[in-house]
């Protein structure tokens, strides 16, 4: 479960998870009013939003994280987990199925600009795991936070699960996907796709032959981020809608479930019949799970 920086950095589009709603004039415009959506990262914000941005955000959902202990569940590059440091957590664990690494973090925070992040240092633990059983006992954790993870998850009842497993009684997770993956962004290449709904509509090869030639037609990022590192993304996402999750979650069993849906204008007179106004507008979610 990777977090990358491309879909954090999109997720911080949408301040505090809120639906978002343009209107602008649709005849003989654009057929969507989100060309102010990218998933392309400048490096200052990225750094900037991942640290302080999304933490806001989160502490404004959750409330205060003083004296916590957290799991930042598919902690990516760990700013976020040093974020979560920085508001009084007493112990934040990073997990991923790849190795974090919060020595390489913590030096991109102090060369963005947050030479304060040296001193949660201490308070910052990474682990890697398979993917499936979580390394951890039973109710030990306050909060578990989950950003822009569940879209890529193979099992989601299954970490669903885990994340009730490993909650105290009373704790709280904060679920965030964006984008789900019958909207509008779902692909994550949006940037990259000139058809409106491609992913629904092409199959792998054809979406990689778009991406081949307009990864080159750009000069914005280096073609091998688009063609390896994005392109890998896509291919692991579960076509899941908040719909599903939605689903998954009444049958995990937690006794609250507080949800923020996010959507935003489209134009839907060209979108793919066969799919619910849900799945093709509901762009993604903010879910809080109580145990």
């Amino acid at each position: 479960m990777r977090l990358s920086s491309i879909r954090r950095h999109i997720a911080r589009k949408f301040k505090g998870g809120e639906a978002k709603t343009e209107r602008q004039p649709v005849p003989d415009q654009q057929k969507s009013t989100d060309d102010d959506i990218s998933f392309l990262p400048d490096m200052n914000e990225w750094v900037r939003n991942h640290y302080v941005g999304v933490v806001d955000e989160f502490v404004a959902a959750i409330g205060s994280l003083e004296g916590k202990r957290i799991l930042d569940l598919g902690c990516g590059e760990m700013l976020m987990t040093y974020g979560l440091a920085s508001r009084g957590a007493e112990e934040v664990i990073g997990l991923d199925i790849t190795t974090p690494d919060p020595d390489k973090s913590l030096k991109t925070l102090v060369d963005g600009g947050f030479p304060d992040a040296v001193n949660f240092r201490d308070r910052v633990t990474a682990v890697v795991y398979d993917g499936k059983s979580m390394p951890f006992p039973d109710a030990h954790f306050d909060i578990i936070f989950c950003w822009g993870v569940m879209e890529h998850v193979a099992d989601v009842p299954a970490v669903l699960a885990e994340i009730k497993r490993v909650l105290r009684t009373g704790g709280v997770a904060f679920i965030k996907v964006f984008p789900w993956f019958h909207s509008y962004f779902g692909s994550h290449l949006s940037d990259f796709v000139p058809v409106p709904f491609a992913h629904l509509t092409h199959d792998r090869a054809a979406m990689r032959a778009i991406i081949e030639k307009t990864a080159h037609e750009q000069s914005v990022v280096h073609p091998n981020l688009i063609l390896g590192h994005m392109w890998k993304e896509y291919l692991t996402l579960n076509r899941y809608s908040a719909d599903m999750f939605y689903r998954d979650v009444k049958a995990a069993g937690f006794s609250r479930d507080i949800w923020t849906l996010i959507s935003r204008q489209h134009d839907l007179t060209d979108a793919p019949p066969g799919y619910e106004l849900s799945q093709l507008m509901v762009s993604g979610s903010d879910t809080i799970l109580y145990k």
